[in-house]
């Protein structure tokens, strides 16, 4: 497949995805916060929700599982759910401060940080109520659901890596390694842990997820790293328009990021390596896709990994 095919495929398959994911909470996500929250509440949980994004997570899930049906759709919903409230609440001045986010007023800037707070709470609470909506007959499903999604978003993983990500801009002295090292570990935790679990997530659905879940984690835990990297050298070379964010934030307060310890040229190397290092690990999760009666997403773990490294936002 040339490089221009691939392209066209993973363009494809993201914008089918995306599209039903927007459709999906248009229809049943936006109703029930109206039905369900005090209307401030679910006024503000809409507004962060419809500021878009790329919808990653949920469309890792699909791939993942192999097709977009109601419980891949549930699972999307739980990931979107607590990456949007951790967005909400990483904006609030007693965190990252920023005034912007997906190009539009942080929501905190829009209504008030009290609102913020609570819309944030609220999505952490209704992810996990969201997977005790999906229909099976396999009696471990939903547990190991809320574990992984526990493990990925919580102390273990994502709530971590932002402590880490704080101590490291303010308080690095109460840490003990390389700053290597504790980079490493914060974007391990803060950015590939969820990335991670929604590749688990989706895989759980399948009935060969045993023997998919060693690689599927690897490549998890790798692109989130990519994922990171990408991050770290958009924000010193995007524009406000494309990023939908302040950029530069990051160089102007001392933070520690991959190209301020590499280097951009090292940076982008190593974007390179672990571009060809998921292509790699793609090739045995797309095989064994195709195995399915009907994947939804053919050569989409070989794909993707170039998408995100050339990546503008």
């Amino acid at each position: 497949m040339t490089n221009r095919t691939e392209t066209n495929v993973i363009s494809q398959l993201l914008k089918r995805s995306k599209d039903r994911f927007e459709d999906y909470l248009e229809n049943e996500v936006y109703p029930f916060f109206k039905k369900e929250s005090a209307p401030e509440l679910a006024d503000a949980m809409e507004y962060s929700l419809r500021a878009g994004g790329k919808r990653l997570r949920p469309i890792l899930t699909f791939a993942s599982f192999g097709k977009i049906n109601d419980d891949s759709l549930s699972i999307g919903a739980a990931l979107e759910f607590v990456h949007t409230y951790s967005l909400i609440h990483d904006d609030l001045p007693s965190m990252d401060d920023d005034d912007f986010r997906r190009g539009k007023p942080s929501l905190h800037k829009q209504f008030s940080e009290a609102t913020a707070i609570l819309a944030g709470d609220a999505l952490q609470a209704y992810a996990f109520d969201w997977l005790t909506g999906i229909d099976s007959s396999d009696k471990n499903l939903h547990k190991d659901l809320v574990r992984v999604l526990a493990k990925g978003a919580g102390a273990a993983g994502m709530v971590s890596g932002q402590m880490y990500d704080l101590l490291l801009e303010r308080n690095p002295s109460s840490l003990t390694g390389t700053k290597e090292e504790l980079l490493s570990k914060t974007h391990k935790l803060k950015t590939g842990a969820l990335i991670q679990a929604s590749f688990l997530m989706g895989n759980r659905l399948r009935e060969d997820y045993q023997e998919r879940e060693e690689t599927i984690s690897e490549y998890g835990a790798k692109l989130g790293l990519l994922f990171q990297i990408t991050d770290d050298i958009l924000d010193i070379e995007g524009t406000k328009e494309d990023l939908g964010k302040t950029p530069g934030k990051d160089g102007k307060s001392g933070k520690i990021t991959y190209p301020s310890l590499y280097g951009m040229e090292t940076c982008k190397q190593m974007v390179s390596d672990l571009v060809s290092e998921l292509e790699e690990l793609g090739t045995d999760l797309d095989t064994s896709s195709s195995k399915m009666e009907v994947s939804e997403f053919p050569e989409f773990f070989q794909s993707l990994p170039s998408n995100i490294g050339k990546r503008k936002n």
